[in-house]
């Protein structure tokens, strides 16, 4: 029987400590993050969870809560990106935040699983997640596309620095787009954390995608404007005698669905092992190798050179793929933002439609008339007809005292 309450109360014990989930709060930006209420509903026996709109109180670092569960807040488009919120207990009522500022507690005994945070939470606080939870590497990628655009201003003035411009412009742009390709890398869609709505709002995220937009626009401009840079004045601005870089995108961007189809077709097909893989690789080299070779061998008659040709067409596969990423994230940001942008125009339609337009001086538009009331409070149109109702009224009134 002792043996049996034992065995019971080890089993309660275990069954406490699987079911409590501590985390220590570590502020990915900042000292403190928000707590809002949660809205909790029940279908068919199951537990959702959405944010609720009111901030309760603030988390700071080295806090420690108990997490019980987590959901996301998609919103209307997901774009892969969707913000993850962690369901926390406090004074036995259920809050969230978000699960980016929590890491699992060491405090937690042995066996207790982290039923909280994703693979996408723990990335966060890595080196390299800190790195590009701050603001710093997204400053230096709009300083550096600052600092290309202000050297193809001056290059255009000065032979001298436009021998520097040369080299320096690819630099800044190549680096500009290594720095967007390895935030990517790392943190996916969430790396373009400061300009999303779940966390600015609506206006601190459209004031933050104006200038985004600005910098991949010049990002997908720049090589056009380095042009007359490294090809000189003999460069009269035909697409033809410029840097070759549409062969090597097309190829770029149809090499993944040519990957997919050859996989398709070779699962129809019923091929296997080495043949299966041999097939994919070989189709997927040359969706991709096709369009490259063109474009190398196009920037080879264009610099006269295999060495500049070569080292022009690295740049140019690197600058694709800045461009790919930056072009992404902007309709990432924007998708998140598209459907308050049309209920915000059609507000502004409705209102600029609802109100009555102006009067002009030609006599259009609304017009007063004055309105005269007599003894009796009835109205007249005229001044004239009101004062003969008053000397009717005198009159009735004298007849009724004689």
């Amino acid at each position: 029987m002792k043996k049996a309450i034992n065995l019971l109360m080890l089993l309660l014990l275990y069954v406490v400590a699987a079911s409590a989930q501590k985390y220590d709060v570590k502020c990915l930006r900042g000292d403190s993050v928000a707590v809002y209420d949660v809205v909790e509903t029940i279908r068919s026996e199951d537990t959702y969870y959405s944010k609720g709109e009111k901030l309760v109180f603030y988390l700071h670092d080295g806090d420690q809560v108990e997490g019980v569960d987590k959901f996301y807040d998609k919103g209307v488009i997901d774009t892969g990106g969707s913000i993850g919120y962690a369901v926390i207990l406090r004074d036995g009522k259920k809050y969230c935040t978000l699960s980016e500022n929590l890491v699992f507690s060491k405090d937690n005994p042995e066996g207790v699983e982290d039923k909280v945070l994703t693979k996408s939470d723990e990335v966060a606080h890595t080196i390299q997640g800190r790195i590009f939870n701050s603001i710093i590497p997204y400053i230096i990628i709009a300083l550096l596309f600052l600092g290309v655009m202000v050297l193809n201003i001056l290059a255009m003035r000065s032979n001298k620095i436009r021998s520097i411009a040369v080299i320096a412009i690819p630099v800044c742009i190549m680096l500009g787009t290594l720095l967007e390709i390895w935030a990517y890398s790392v943190l996916g869609t969430n790396c373009f954390w400061w300009c999303d709505k779940n966390r600015y709002g609506f206006f601190g995220s459209l004031l933050r995608i104006i200038p985004f937009g600005l910098i991949v626009f010049y990002q997908v401009m720049s090589i056009k404007f380095y042009e007359p840079v490294i090809l000189g004045e003999a460069f009269d601005g035909d697409v033809q005698d410029g840097i070759s870089v549409k062969p090597a995108l097309i190829s770029m961007l149809a090499a993944f669905p040519v990957l997919i189809a050859s996989a398709l077709i070779c699962e129809f097909l019923g091929l296997g092992g080495w043949i299966e893989t041999l097939l994919i690789l070989v189709s997927f080299l040359l969706a991709l190798g096709i369009g490259v070779f063109l474009s190398l061998k196009r920037n080879i008659e264009l610099m006269k050179s295999k060495k500049w040709g070569l080292l022009l067409t690295l740049f140019t596969i690197v600058y694709i793929l800045g461009c790919i990423v930056a072009v992404w994230g902007l309709i990432v940001v924007i998708f998140k933002l598209i459907i308050q942008i049309l209920i915000i125009g059609g507000i502004l339609c409705f209102i600029l439609y609802a109100m009555p337009a102006p009067s002009s001086g030609g006599g259009g538009g609304t017009t007063y008339r004055t309105v005269y009331y007599d003894e009796d409070n009835k109205a007249h149109d005229s001044a004239y007809a009101c004062d003969k109702a008053n000397e009717e009224i005198a009159k009735r009134e004298a007849g009724k005292h004689n």
